[in-house]
């Protein structure tokens, strides 16, 4: 006749049981400890991007957003019946809230007193100042007068008013009588009166 220890088998299930409920507790506190982490992750980085917005200035619709866009755009300047300029651009986009006109690849007509054609002006960008009617020119400027004489700078300001050009940039003139470089220019639009800055160097015959 077998002796059954049944006290063994009470134990042995008692721990097995005690060790299934243990690792049941377990991962249920590893549960809700990752449900935790996820809770407080999520909480600041909803703080975080709240925070930054609050710091960001608001952008206006004025400053990203032009008044028009035109293609092949045109306009002409004029005083007291003197034509001064006629330009001409690839696109203009208009900003009537500061009243500038942004211009990709333009071109500009430079008119002499009595009409006739004193230069013209190619560039990759330019502005338009709508209060002055002030040019402004930049990226692989060229001038070219009548009498074949090119300037070429990086940038280059119209002055409507005293009808004058000026750069602070690198200039380069190029005449059939020889080549002048130069920092900085002060000229008319017909690159009759030339004042180079400083830094000239190179030969020309020609009279500035």
């Amino acid at each position: 006749m077998r002796n059954i220890n049944l006290n063994h088998k009470i134990n042995t299930r008692f721990s097995q049981d005690y060790s299934f409920a243990s690792r049941v507790n377990l991962v249920k506190s590893r549960g809700f400890i990752f449900g935790f982490l996820i809770c407080v992750f999520y909480l600041w980085f909803f703080i975080f991007n709240f925070n930054s917005c609050k710091s960001k200035p608001a952008v206006t619709s004025s400053e990203t957003m032009p008044s028009q866009i035109v293609t092949d755009f045109s306009l002409f300047e004029s005083m007291t019946g003197q034509k001064l300029y006629r330009l001409n651009a690839k696109k203009a986009i208009i900003f009537d809230d500061n009243q500038k006109i942004t211009l990709i690849e333009p071109f500009i007509i430079f008119y002499n007193e009595d009409g006739s054609v004193s230069s013209t002006l190619i560039a990759k960008r330019g502005l338009v100042n709508l209060q002055t009617s002030d040019l402004f020119a930049q990226d692989s400027v060229l001038v070219q007068t009548s009498d074949s004489t090119i300037l070429r700078t990086d940038s280059l300001v119209w002055n409507n008013r005293t009808r004058i050009i000026t750069t602070d940039a690198w200039v380069k003139i190029e005449t059939k009588k020889g080549q002048i470089d130069g920092q900085g220019l002060i000229s008319d639009a017909a690159l009759k009166k030339i004042e180079i800055q400083s830094s000239v160097t190179g030969k020309s015959t020609y009279e500035f």
